[in-house]
C-alpha cells in the first residue's frame, strides 16, 4: 500500500530514482562543434529548447518545482517554475564553457579569495559551485594544486562521459561519494595538509546511505539531510566552509562561510555544523530560488 500511494502521489522519489534526462554524448560533442563556429549564443538557444522540452515532458520534476514554489508563496508558480528550468539549462552552458576552458575569470567575484588552500567546502545545489574550476585554470590565482570532488556515482553520466571525450588535462579528481572508505580519508588528509581542497555537496541523500540522514526545519518543512558530507569533514580537521556560486547578470558570486563551534564535544559540534548548514543553505535558497536546482520532492513525507 505504501508504494501504490507514493506513486499517486507522484512527488515523492528521490533524486537518484529520477532516470536522467539530457543530451548524450554524441550530441554534446555537436554542441562543442557548433560553440566553436559560431560561439555561444546559438548555444544558449539549444539549451533554451532542451529545457522547454524537459519542462513539458518531465511532469514529476515540473510538479516538485511547482511545490517549492509554493512553500515560498510565490504566485504564477508555473512562471517561476519555467525559469528555474531554464536557469539551470543556462547554467549547463555555463559548466559546458567552463569545462572548455572559454569563462573568462574576470566574471568572479570572491569576498574571500584567500580561504581556497587546505580547506573542506560543503557545496550546496544552489547556483553552480563546479564552474569555480575556471578560477583554479587562472593563473593570476594563487590557486591550489588540485580539486577533490566528490560525485554521486550516477549523476551526470552523460555530462562526464563527453568531458573525457574533451581530452583536456583536469587538476581534478573525482570520488564517488557512495564508496568512501578509511584509505580515501588518509589520502585527502594528507592531500589538504599539502594545500589541496576538498568539494562535498551537503544536501542530498546518497542512493547507498538512505538511512543515514538527520533531520531538520527547511523552508518550514522536516527535510532529510546526509549526514556523512558533515561527518567526513570533520574528520579531515582543516578549515570547514559552506560555499554557493550563483549568478548574477554576467558575473558569477561566490560566497563563503567558515563554519566556527564553541563547543568541543565531537557530537555536539557535528550538531552545530547540521544547523549552520541548513541555515545558510536556507539563506541562499531564499534569495536566489530560481537557481535552486533540486527537481525532486525533498519536502515529501517520509
Amino acid at each position: 500500500m505504501p508504494e501504490e500511494n507514493n506513486k499517486q502521489a507522484g512527488l515523492t522519489k528521490n533524486w537518484f530514482q529520477l532516470s536522467e534526462q539530457g543530451a548524450g554524448t554524441k550530441r554534446l560533442i555537436l554542441t562543442k562543434h557548433i560553440y566553436n563556429l559560431f560561439g555561444e549564443f546559438p548555444v544558449r538557444v539549444i539549451a533554451f529548447f532542451v529545457a522547454l522540452g524537459v519542462f513539458i515532458t518531465a511532469g514529476e520534476r515540473r510538479r516538485a518545482s511547482g511545490k517549492f514554489f509554493r512553500i515560498l508563496n510565490k504566485k504564477f508558480v508555473l512562471l517561476h517554475s519555467f525559469i528555474q528550468f531554464i536557469n539551470y539549462a543556462n547554467s549547463l552552458v555555463d559548466k559546458f564553457i567552463s569545462f572548455l576552458g572559454k569563462l573568462d575569470p574576470a566574471r568572479f567575484k570572491l569576498l574571500e579569495p584567500e580561504v581556497y588552500h587546505g580547506a573542506f567546502f560543503i557545496t550546496t545545489h544552489v547556483g553552480n559551485v563546479e564552474i569555480l574550476r575556471t578560477l583554479f585554470q587562472d593563473n593570476k590565482l594563487n590557486h591550489p594544486k588540485r580539486v577533490n570532488v566528490f560525485l554521486q556515482e550516477n549523476a551526470c553520466k552523460k555530462f562526464n562521459r563527453f568531458l573525457q571525450s574533451l581530452e583536456l588535462k583536469l587538476d581534478i579528481e573525482a570520488f564517488p561519494v557512495e564508496r568512501v572508505s578509511a584509505g580515501t580519508s588518509i589520502m585527502l588528509s594528507e592531500r589538504l595538509k599539502n594545500g589541496e581542497i576538498v568539494f562535498m555537496a551537503g544536501d542530498r541523500v546518497s542512493s547507498e546511505n538512505t538511512g543515514k540522514v538527520y533531520k531538520a526545519e527547511f523552508l518550514g518543512h522536516m527535510v532529510d539531510f546526509p549526514a556523512g558530507a558533515l561527518r567526513f569533514a570533520l574528520m579531515m580537521d582543516v578549515p570547514v566552509y559552506f560555499i554557493v556560486c550563483v549568478k548574477e547578470g554576467k558575473f558569477f558570486q561566490v560566497y563563503t562561510e567558515r563554519f566556527v563551534s564553541e563547543n568541543t564535544r565531537k557530537n555536539e559540534i557535528l550538531f552545530d555544523m547540521q544547523n549552520a548548514y541548513v541555515k545558510f543553505l536556507e539563506k541562499y535558497t531564499l534569495k536566489y530560488p530560481h537557481q535552486f536546482y533540486n527537481f525532486y520532492d525533498i519536502f515529501a513525507q517520509k
